[in-house]
């Protein structure tokens, strides 16, 4: 199969770019440089553009999954795996629900749960040891991530401010997900959510593979180191 349509399962061996290559570079370097043009220009802009900023942002995400949706069936390379049920996978939906509804308790949601995985995502790619820079997938990983860090980054822009109260309900539900995905993982063999493995070149994997399954057990601790400053810094700037 054409390396340009390959997915991660299909295409040869060798063929990666490769994490912090020169391609993972470019990808961090224009999300750099869209938050910052973007984020500028969504600080001066009345409600009214902000609003269009959004719709057009979730418009572009909503297009990215369904690409990916359309392109592995028609290829015959469709998978369990390829269900909108990862963690990024279902931060797609928020996305597109806020932009019509400007929900408070979903901008929460964005801010504590999507930034900081999907910056993960592109920090730690587990797609770049297969994919070469060149491939639709590879453009799919890198662009729907970018587009979900995107997102909650303008809302800060905005003057989103986040509290940490929102979290009791968020952290339950995000458990209920993936207690929910451990058992589909098992009857699917998928790993959504990365319960029951922990991928690919990330540092879950480094976890697991030195403590085995109690990698889990380190999750919340992971979470809670991201949400520290995520919280106490715009907190202590509140009462500056």
């Amino acid at each position: 199969m054409d390396t340009f349509l390959a997915s991660k399962s299909t295409i040869a061996p060798g063929l990666g770019m490769g994490s912090y290559s020169i391609g993972h570079f470019l990808w961090l370097a224009l999300l750099a440089v869209l938050i910052l043009f973007l984020g500028r220009r969504y600080r001066s802009m009345a409600e009214a553009g902000r609003k269009r900023i959004r719709h057009a942002i979730a418009a572009l995400v909503a297009a990215d999954e369904l690409m990916k949706d359309i392109a592995m069936p028609l290829t015959g390379q469709w998978e369990w795996e390829f269900l909108p049920l990862h963690l990024c996978s279902i931060s797609v939906f928020i996305v597109i629900i806020h932009s019509l509804t400007s929900s408070r308790i979903l901008a929460e949601y964005l801010y504590a749960i999507t930034l900081p995985t999907a910056s993960m995502a592109m920090a730690f790619p587990d797609w770049t040891g297969a994919l070469p820079f060149v491939n639709l997938m590879c453009f799919h990983s890198f662009s729907i991530h970018l587009l979900l860090v995107l997102y909650p980054a303008l809302l800060l822009w905005g003057g989103f401010r986040p509290s940490w109260r929102y979290l009791r309900v968020i952290i339950p539900i995000v458990f209920m997900m993936a207690f929910i995905m451990h058992f589909l993982n098992m009857a699917l063999g998928t790993n959504f959510f990365f319960v029951n493995g922990g991928g690919d070149g990330n540092p879950l994997t480094f976890l697991e593979d030195r403590i085995g399954w109690w990698y889990l057990l380190a999750l919340p601790a992971i979470a809670a180191i991201c949400w520290l400053p995520m919280y106490l810094i715009p907190a202590r700037k509140a009462r500056g």
